[in-house]
């Protein structure tokens, strides 16, 4: 497995540092997901890309029998151990390219602004089925394709115009973040729906979240995301192909 960049010390530290203020996660992205998320009373969930964990206890106290957290960061893995461990909860380090190795099924699949960080989309959309009982839901966010078109120079001049470009050109996008290289993979809208089609998923909602005046007032910054949106979040449901 090669080397996370959160296990790098110096980004891991600093990622930390900046996620004890509110940010766009907070305010806008994990909102969405709660709204979206299914009942999960008796269900079985795995969190691909969980981090350090934060939603793990959440997940049990909605009523889940089970919770699997999984992360390539070790660093990410201890903390989640350290800090938000419980019964029916469990982490392993693991890439999610090796998730079609995971044994047993699951009802839950959630993943929170990882997957555009997944080179090989249609592999992974296959393991995630592979592991997914019949009926069982994909909830996953991401960063939206406008904004990972232009990722490595994306931004906003002359007021609220915003400079976006390379829609069409999909692939690998290299940016920097706390002075490290972060490398992503640009997907457009068409692409992503017709992988989730193609996986045996039928797609049930999509979501591209709009701040609330709260919100707005909490962090100003997210009034951008009146022009553009930051994150596109989709509910796909498993069926038979």
């Amino acid at each position: 497995m090669s080397r996370n960049v959160f296990d790098t010390p110096s980004f891991f530290s600093k990622y930390m540092e900046l996620r004890k203020d509110y940010n766009h996660n907070d305010l806008l992205e994990h909102p969405e997901m709660e709204r979206l998320c299914p009942s999960l009373k008796g269900k079985r969930v795995i969190d691909l890309g969980c981090g350090y964990g934060s939603y793990a206890k959440s997940f049990i106290e909605k009523g889940a029998s089970y919770y699997l957290g999984i992360d390539a960061s070790e660093n990410m893995i201890r903390k989640a151990e350290n800090e938000n461990a419980g019964d029916k909860i469990e982490y392993k380090v693991m890439n999610l390219d090796d998730l079609g190795s995971i044994e047993g099924n699951f009802d839950l699949a959630y993943s929170s602004l990882v997957f555009h960080y997944i080179e090989d989309f249609d592999k992974l959309l296959r393991n995630v089925h592979s592991i997914l009982n019949d009926g069982g839901i994909l909830l996953f966010s991401q960063m939206h394709p406008i904004i990972s078109a232009s990722y490595a120079y994306s931004g906003y001049f002359e007021g609220d115009y915003f400079a976006f470009s390379s829609y069409q050109e999909e692939g690998r996008r290299e940016g920097h973040w706390f002075k490290q290289k972060v490398i992503s993979y640009h997907r457009k809208m068409s692409s992503i729906i017709n992988s989730l089609s193609s996986a045996g998923f039928m797609i049930e909602k999509i979501s591209e979240p709009i701040p609330t005046s709260e919100a707005i007032r909490e962090l100003p910054a997210l009034e951008k995301d009146l022009t553009r949106p930051t994150f596109l979040i989709v509910r796909a449901r498993k069926i038979n192909i």
